[in-house]
C-alpha cells in the first residue's frame, strides 16, 4: 500500500496528466500501436505537469529544491519510458492505462527525488474567518452540485471525482487519509488560462457535496469572468 505522500503525488500526476487536451493526447498515444506518436509533444507534457506539481508539493534534489526545469526533465524522461501499448490505450481513454502510467511516471520520480507535503503557508486557498471563505461564501446546506461528477479510476471507485460541466473538465475532489485532515475533502479547479480573478486554486472543505459545489462556483466564476469581491 503507498504512503501517504505516493498516493497524494499520483493523484496530482493524475490530475495534471489527463487535463492535458485531447489533441495532445492523441500526438503522445499514436492513432495505432506505434504509429504516429509525436514524442515532442512530451516535453510540454511534462512542463505543465511539472509546473502543477511543483505547486502543491514540496519536491527536492539531493536535499536542496528542485527547479521546475529539473522536475519537467524528470517527467519527461519517465514518459518517454511509457510503451507504444500503453501510450495508444490512453488515447482511448482506459482508466486502467492512466492508473498505470501515474504510478509508472511516481515511481521514476520516487526514485530520483524526495517529494513531501508542502507546509501550508495560505496562498493557495483563500483568506477568511471561517474554513477558508467570508459568511456571503459559504457553501449552503441544500445546495447541490450541478455538474457531472464521475469516478477519477473507473475500475477503482473510490473516493476520488473528476467533474464535468458538458465536455469541460470544472476539477476534482479527492479524500486522502493524512493525519488531521480525515473529514476533509480536497479540491482543485481546472479552468486553465483563466485568470484566477481573486479566487484561490484549491481548498479544503467538510464533504464530497461542499467539495463539489465549491469547484462548481469557481469554476463558473472563472468562466464568465466574474471578480471575487471580499476576498483575502
Amino acid at each position: 500500500m503507498q504512503d501517504d505522500i505516493g498516493t497524494l503525488l499520483r493523484s496530482f500526476l493524475n490530475n495534471a496528466l489527463r487535463k492535458q487536451s485531447q489533441r495532445r493526447i492523441r500526438d503522445f498515444g499514436g492513432y495505432d500501436i506505434g504509429k504516429r506518436r509525436n514524442l515532442h509533444i512530451i516535453e510540454p507534457i511534462a512542463r505543465d505537469t511539472a509546473e502543477f506539481l511543483c505547486t502543491y508539493l514540496c519536491i527536492s534534489l539531493r536535499g536542496e529544491p528542485a527547479s521546475k526545469e529539473g522536475v519537467a526533465s524528470a517527467v519527461a524522461a519517465a514518459l518517454r519510458n511509457v510503451s507504444d501499448e500503453l501510450a495508444y490505450s490512453l488515447a482511448r481513454r482506459s482508466d486502467e492505462a492512466w492508473r498505470t502510467l501515474c504510478d509508472l511516471v511516481a515511481e521514476f520520480l520516487e526514485a530520483c527525488l524526495t517529494i513531501d507535503r508542502r507546509p501550508y503557508d495560505g496562498s493557495l486557498t483563500a483568506k477568511s474567518d471561517y474554513n477558508g471563505w467570508k459568511s456571503w461564501e459559504m457553501i449552503l446546506s441544500d445546495e447541490t452540485p450541478r455538474g457531472k461528477w464521475r469516478h477519477a479510476w473507473k475500475e477503482k471507485p473510490g473516493d476520488d471525482f473528476i467533474g464535468f460541466h458538458g465536455d469541460a473538465c470544472m476539477g476534482r475532489i479527492f479524500k486522502i487519509e493524512l493525519t488531521g485532515y480525515e473529514e476533509r475533502w480536497y479540491w482543485l479547479v481546472t479552468a486553465d488560462g483563466s485568470p484566477r480573478r481573486g479566487w484561490p486554486a484549491a481548498g479544503y472543505e467538510a464533504s464530497a457535496r461542499s467539495a463539489a459545489c465549491r469547484v462548481e462556483r469557481i469554476y463558473f466564476a472563472l468562466v464568465k469572468g466574474v471578480e471575487r469581491t471580499g476576498g483575502g
